[in-house]
């Protein structure tokens, strides 16, 4: 048989067809799987668009002009991993300029704690230089935090320095770099200040942070914070026991007494969490905005002392932040250290609970001179001039803020909150609706008659009958 007969015969014929048109089937899902990744399209058909950002997040998503990079920690296998998949997409989706990955803390656990990761979970979110850490990734979270990294402005917190206190650069278990970290994914900027060179705190200070001095404070520092507080300032200072850093009568002016006693306590929720004598629990929280989340859960002070809290003082209102529990007690005189006699004794020991931590807010003095009265008579409709309130937090323990105890339970968080109440950076969640859910596809009953005859008779029927009509066709021309 010639070659163009052999070429021509009917099964070389109809298997050229049938390979043409695979091919070209083929070829036509190439074109659509490219158009589709070039030209990606979405169409959410769940009830109330439960499955697409908020307009308030497209708004803050148009601000986005620069690279975005989102860092989420979870470990493999995680069960959220996915759901924080597709919130993720949903921001790349909405703005090219978004990009995401993500990092297992088990198997990368020095690039997450260089990111500053803390609990599996958090989003890290890079934007122009700067960085701000989300709890969660869910849009919510994703949202308040990118709203804060938007912002041009950013506060700065001060630690002092020169007094042995803990440095935010030491690694170290009892260093402060972990904190330093999760202040600065907080979106603030955090230096050191040492009074003596500087001699004033710097007008640019949100807060400032004194945290475990080993050393006295000299007068003229401590007249330096006396002016800082009387101008509004906020203060954070986180003493250990039997060390007061000189800053007793200055704490007392304020209606903060420190004594030289150590909190223990022992009881089952501290068994259950390994916590020993000498690391007391705080389980009840005072009634302020920076613990208003705080129930049901725990935060630890390892070797704390208790906090008086005079409520006489005209100008300062004092709460408690967080107590020690009712099974605690209180052992007097640096010398427990030594003997470690921990055993509670009713002759000398006090019986918690204890101020583990307190605020103290300070309104400004009320003018009372006669020239600004006589002011205030002659322009009586004009706004009265106002000070600023000033704040001062006291913690009985700087332990618990360390990089060995910050990740443990809730302590990292009470940290964060107060410093964030200090700067007047209280959290402003604009989005608010009910977590997502799945939503059912309901439909109407034409829609499963329509549904049940596209699927189930015409694309079937329509298949059976071209199959039928091309075997009669072939047997025809046979």
């Amino acid at each position: 048989m010639a070659l163009r007969d052999r070429l021509f015969t009917r099964t070389v014929v109809y298997g050229g067809g049938s390979a043409a048109a695979v091919a070209l089937v083929l070829a036509i899902l190439v074109v659509i799987n490219l158009l589709a990744g070039r030209y990606p399209g979405r169409l959410d058909l769940t009830q109330g668009k439960s499955q697409s950002l908020t307009a308030v997040t497209l708004a803050l998503l148009k601000d986005v002009d620069k690279p975005l990079t989102l860092t989420a920690f979870f470990p493999e296998g995680q069960g959220d991993r996915q759901r924080a998949r597709e919130v993720l997409q949903n921001f790349a989706y909405a703005n090219s300029q978004v990009s995401f990955s993500f990092v297992d803390p088990d198997r990368q656990p020095h690039k997450a704690r260089e990111a500053g990761f803390r609990f599996p979970g958090n989003v890290l979110l890079e934007y122009d230089g700067r960085r701000q850490m989300a709890d969660r990734a869910d849009e919510e979270a994703l949202a308040e935090a990118l709203r804060r990294l938007l912002r041009p402005q950013q506060k700065k917190v001060y630690f002092l320095t020169g007094h042995g206190e803990r440095s935010i650069e030491d690694p170290k278990r009892e260093g402060l770099l972990t904190a330093k970290r999760a202040l600065e994914n907080e979106g603030f900027l955090v230096a050191e200040l040492n009074l003596l060179k500087e001699g004033k705190i710097p007008p640019d200070a949100s807060v400032l942070v004194i945290a475990g001095p080993a050393k006295s404070l000299f007068p003229q520092e401590i007249a330096v914070l006396k002016e800082f507080l009387g101008k509004g300032g906020r203060l954070l200072a986180m003493l250990e026991p039997f060390q007061d850093a000189g800053l007793k009568d200055f704490m007392a002016g304020y209606g903060v007494e420190l004594n030289d006693g150590l909190v223990l306590d022992h009881n089952q929720v501290s068994q259950a969490l390994g916590a020993s004598v000498v690391m007391p629990i705080a389980v009840k929280y005072g009634p302020h905005r920076i613990t208003r989340d705080f129930t049901n859960v725990v935060t630890l002070f390892p070797l704390a002392r208790p906090l008086g809290l005079r409520r006489d003082l005209p100008g300062a209102a004092g709460l408690p932040l967080a107590l020690s529990t009712q099974t605690s007690w209180e052992k007097i005189g640096r010398e427990v250290l030594k003997k470690e006699d921990w055993d509670f004794n009713p002759q000398k020991d006090r019986q918690g609970p204890f101020n583990l931590a307190v605020l103290v807010e300070l309104k400004p003095p009320e003018r009372k001179d006669e020239a600004a009265e006589a002011q205030e008579k002659a322009a009586p409709k004009e706004k009265k001039a106002e000070g600023k309130t000033a704040y001062l937090a006291v913690f009985g323990d700087v332990d618990f803020a360390t990089n060995g105890y910050f990740n443990l339970s809730m302590n990292g968080d009470l940290f964060l909150n107060t410093v964030n109440f200090l700067a007047e950076e209280e959290k402003q969640i604009l989005i608010r609706r009910d977590e997502k859910k799945p939503q059912p596809l309901s439909l109407t009953s034409w829609q499963i008659y329509g549904l049940f005859f596209l699927t189930l008779i015409f694309i079937p029927g329509a298949m059976l009958v071209a199959g039928v009509a091309a075997y009669v066709r072939r047997r025809a021309r046979r």
